[in-house]
């Protein structure tokens, strides 16, 4: 019998090289290029969003400072503010310091920097109570009404772009279509007058506005408050979908005769694993872009809407503020709005980032 010299004892590997198929050394350095070249890419792109949003603030400062008029004049009303002015100029100093706008201007903007660090906005000139406090009761109410309705739209249109991009003249592409196109074409306000018009005056069915009856408590507001948000979220659902059905169709049909798409179709694999697979996988980046932009305008993409069915949110907060020269509750309205956007678009770079190889290999953007 043939015997075979033992071979000498070695120590085993250690470490992801010791895995079976695991990186070795070439291996660990390209990931940790990799990782370092999307960490390099989104700080770029979290400073410039940071650099928006300075830039957001430094508009909002100038814009209320540079309008014609004393905005003291607004806070007190113009027969006070000429009766103060003759009678008692300190009180109107007074309430220049007590809103921030004594001083230069550098000093103005200095401790209007300070302020909004500390996300102290003063007080509202229509209610004389925190601007804060009113902003963000209000963008519950928004949040409450656009995010199901986003989701929801993202949803329904999202699943009929990709049957309708992918059997062109199909069913849902001749059903579809027409619908969404049409609706694409009307103004935000006039389908949700339409809707006001026919579901609430004609039919009766819902409430003509606000968000509840009042006196309500538990699961009784809980529903009283469904009910009077079914026609807003409505109007908002198909106004969204529109929208994101023509994307998804758009993009699946470019990409119905691409070359790996044929490739899966002659190896013989089935429809829905070839729409799941390949085709939704590539389909992704666009419409998560265009979703996390709608998510941005999520705060003052839904103001016709609330202000035609009276939504005490966002919306009507920057009507009611506008009519009623309120500056600093539009300046707070404002930079939330602009940060809101600034977010979401950094949120749209970093899950494309993570999702799309040709983005995290340096190829795109």
């Amino acid at each position: 019998m043939r015997v075979f010299p033992e071979r000498p004892a070695t120590r085993p590997a250690e470490g992801p090289a010791a895995w079976p198929g695991g990186p070795g050394d070439g291996d660990r350095k390209s990931f940790r290029r990799a990782l370092a070249a999307r960490l390099s890419r989104l700080g770029s792109k979290a400073a410039a969003a940071a650099l928006t949003v300075f830039c957001i603030v430094s508009v909002n400062f100038a814009l209320i400072r540079f309008m014609p008029g004393d905005p003291v004049t607004h806070i007190v009303g113009e027969d006070e503010y000429l009766m103060l002015e003759a009678s008692s100029p300190e009180t109107i100093e007074a309430i220049r310091a007590e809103y921030g706008l004594d001083g230069s201007l550098p000093a103005q903007f200095a401790a209007y920097l300070a302020r909004t660090a500390r996300l102290d906005f003063g007080s509202s000139y229509r209610t004389k109570g925190p601007v804060l406090d009113t902003a963000l009761r209000r963008m519950k109410f928004t949040l409450l009404l656009a995010v199901p309705s986003t989701a929801l739209a993202a949803v329904i249109g999202g699943a009929l772009g990709l049957l309708a991009g992918w059997r062109k003249g199909g069913l849902a592409d001749m059903t579809a279509s027409p619908v969404m196109g049409l609706l694409q074409t009307v103004p935000a306000n006039c389908l949700a007058i339409a809707f006001l018009l026919l579901f609430s005056f004609r039919l009766g069915a819902f409430p003509l506005g606000g968000i509840t009856e009042g006196g309500l408590t538990g699961a009784e507001k809980a529903l009283d408050i469904l009910w009077h948000m079914a026609l807003p979220a409505a109007v908002l659902t198909l106004l969204k979908c529109s929208s994101d059905y023509m994307l998804m169709k758009s993009v699946v049909a470019s990409l119905r005769d691409e070359e790996y798409v044929l490739t899966a179709m002659s190896r013989g694999y089935s429809e829905w694993r070839i729409l799941t697979g390949h085709v939704l996988k590539n389909a992704l980046c666009p419409f998560i872009t265009s979703l996390c932009m709608q998510f941005g305008y999520i705060l003052s993409g839904s103001m016709l809407v609330e202000v035609v069915f009276s939504w005490p949110g966002m919306g009507m907060l920057v009507h009611e503020s506008v009519a009623g020269k309120d500056f600093p509750m539009l300046q707070t309205c404002f930079l939330f709005m602009g940060a809101c956007v600034v977010a979401c678009n950094l949120l749209a770079d970093a899950l494309v980032l993570a999702i799309d190889p040709r983005v995290r290999e340096g190829g795109i953007g």
